[in-house]
C-alpha cells in the first residue's frame, strides 16, 4: 500500500508569490510545501522593483537590511524626448511620504532571500509538475495534488502561485471554478531587458537615477542597481504575420545583439559614448519576453484553493507592481490560511474579497500608464498628454496621486501580534 504524504498547506510554485507565502507560513508555524516544476534553481530575469507598498511586508520578515545593502534606492527619474531632458521626477521623496524609496536590485539576488526565509531546500521541492488538483466539495476528504508522474500529496489548503500560465488556474477553469481559463492577451509589445556590469565611468553622482527615453519608434527604461549597474528595459510593438498571436516570446534566444539592432544607436546619457550600445554591451544577462495583459480576472479563491500574484492577476510591468502585488497578496493569504486551519471555513473567500478589487486597480492602472507612456491614448491625444504629465506635473503631486499605490502597505496581522509579544525571537523575525 502506498503512503500518501499529508502536509497542511501545499503551496503550488516556488516564485516571488509563492516564497513569500512560504517565509510568513514558516514564521507562523504552520507546517507547508512548495512545489516547484523547475528542476534546479536558475537565474531568472534581470532587475526587480520593490516599491514602498511591498517593503513594510518585507521588513516584517526581516529582509529589508539584505535588500538595502544590495539594491539602490531610486532618487529620481529623468525623462528624456529622444535627446531633450524634459525634466526630473523626485522619487526621493517617496520616503518621506511612504516610509521607503523605491529599491531596484538583481531578481535573482532577491530571489535567493526569499528562498532562504521559505526554508530552502527543507520546504521546497524541484521538478513537481502539477497536473491535477482534487477538492472534494463537502470537504470530507483532503485536497489531492498530484503530480504529471502520479505522485501526490494531501492538504487542506492549496495556494497556486504559479505564474502567468498557472497550471492551478487552468485546472479550476476546467472544473468551473474560475470565470475564464488563463485569460491573457498578447499586448503587441515585447519587453527587452538585462542587468549590466558596474558603469565604472559614471560616479556617485549618477547613483539612484533612473531614465525613461522616448525614441520616436520606441522606449527605453533605465533603472539604477547598485554600484551603478543598470537594469534596461526596451519595449517595441512586435512584428507579427497577419493573425499571429503568440504565447511565447517572439525574441526567444534574445542577446545583447538583438537588442542592439533595435536600440544600439539610440541616445543615452548614462553610455560611454552617449549611445544605449554602449550600455547594454556591459550587460551580464539579456533575457525577452512578450507583454500580456489581463482580460477576465478569476475569483481568488474557490473551496480549499486560492490563487496568488501572476496566477491570480497578470498585468503590464510598466509601472514594476507585478512582485509588489505578489507581495501582498501573500501577506493577507497566510493570515487567512491561518484562520481557515483554526476553523474558519470563509477565511479564503474573505481573502478573495480583499484582494481582488485592489489587484484589479493596480492591474488597470498598470495597463493605462502604459497607454500614457506610449502616447497610446485615444482621438491621437497621447503625445500632448505625456508631454505634459512629464514637463509640467511637479514631483509632490506624483507622490500625491501614487499614495492609493504606495501608501497601501499590508502586512501580517498575526505575525505583528507575535513580533510585538516577543520583539526578541530571531526565529520570528
Amino acid at each position: 500500500m502506498v503512503s500518501i504524504e499529508r502536509i497542511p498547506v501545499v503551496i503550488i510554485g516556488g516564485g516571488i508569490g509563492g516564497l513569500t507565502l512560504g517565509a510568513l507560513l514558516r514564521r507562523l508555524e504552520i507546517p507547508f510545501v512548495i512545489l516547484e516544476r523547475a528542476p534546479v534553481v536558475t537565474p531568472q530575469g534581470a532587475g526587480i522593483s520593490l516599491a514602498p507598498n511591498c517593503l513594510r511586508a518585507l521588513e516584517q520578515l526581516g529582509l529589508l537590511p539584505a535588500i538595502r545593502a544590495n539594491s539602490q534606492e531610486l532618487i529620481g527619474i529623468r525623462v528624456y524626448r529622444e535627446k531633450d531632458c524634459w525634466g526630473t521626477i523626485d522619487f526621493g521623496l517617496a520616503k518621506r511620504w511612504f516610509g521607503y524609496n523605491v529599491h531596484s536590485i538583481e531578481r535573482h539576488e532577491f530571489h535567493r532571500y526569499l528562498y532562504e526565509a521559505a526554508g530552502g531546500a527543507e520546504t521546497v521541492r524541484f521538478g513537481w509538475n502539477v497536473a491535477d488538483i482534487v477538492d472534494d466539495e463537502n470537504r470530507q476528504t483532503p485536497v489531492r495534488v498530484v503530480s504529471d508522474d502520479g505522485r501526490t500529496i494531501h492538504a487542506d489548503v492549496v495556494a497556486g502561485a504559479d505564474g502567468i500560465r498557472s497550471a492551478t488556474r487552468r485546472i479550476l477553469a476546467s472544473s468551473g471554478g474560475v470565470k475564464a481559463e488563463n485569460t491573457i492577451q498578447f499586448t503587441g509589445r515585447v519587453h527587452m531587458s538585462g542587468y549590466t556590469k558596474p558603469l565604472e565611468h559614471l560616479t556617485s553622482n549618477d547613483l539612484g537615477m533612473g531614465h525613461w527615453m522616448l525614441y520616436d519608434d520606441s522606449i527605453l527604461t533605465t533603472w539604477p542597481c547598485k554600484d551603478n549597474r543598470q537594469w534596461f528595459i526596451g519595449v517595441k510593438r512586435a512584428e507579427l504575420a497577419p493573425g499571429e498571436t503568440p504565447d511565447r516570446s517572439v525574441w526567444k534566444g534574445a542577446t545583447a545583439e538583438t537588442v542592439n539592432e533595435v536600440y544600439g544607436e539610440q541616445f543615452h546619457p548614462f553610455g560611454r559614448d552617449s549611445t544605449v550600445k554602449s550600455i547594454v554591451d556591459e550587460a551580464e544577462r539579456v533575457i525577452a519576453s512578450n507583454v500580456f495583459a489581463e482580460v477576465d480576472f478569476p475569483h481568488m479563491a474557490k473551496g480549499r484553493v486560492a490563487l496568488l500574484g501572476d496566477a491570480a492577476h497578470s498585468m503590464t510591468s510598466f509601472f514594476g507592481q507585478g512582485a509588489c502585488q505578489a507581495i501582498e497578496d501573500a501577506t493577507v493569504l497566510a493570515d487567512s490560511i491561518a484562520d481557515f486551519l483554526e476553523g474558519d471555513s470563509g477565511a479564503l473567500q474573505s481573502y478573495s474579497r480583499l484582494r481582488e478589487r485592489r489587484a484589479q486597480d493596480v492591474a488597470s492602472f498598470s495597463a493605462r500608464y502604459a497607454q500614457v507612456h506610449t502616447a497610446k491614448l485615444p482621438l491621437g491625444m497621447g503625445k500632448m498628454v505625456r508631454s505634459f504629465i512629464y514637463q509640467w506635473v511637479p514631483s509632490s503631486a506624483w507622490m500625491w496621486y501614487l499614495g492609493w499605490l504606495y501608501g497601501h502597505q499590508p502586512v501580517s496581522k498575526r505575525l505583528e501580534l507575535i513580533q510585538r509579544a516577543d520583539p526578541w525571537d530571531k526565529k520570528r523575525i
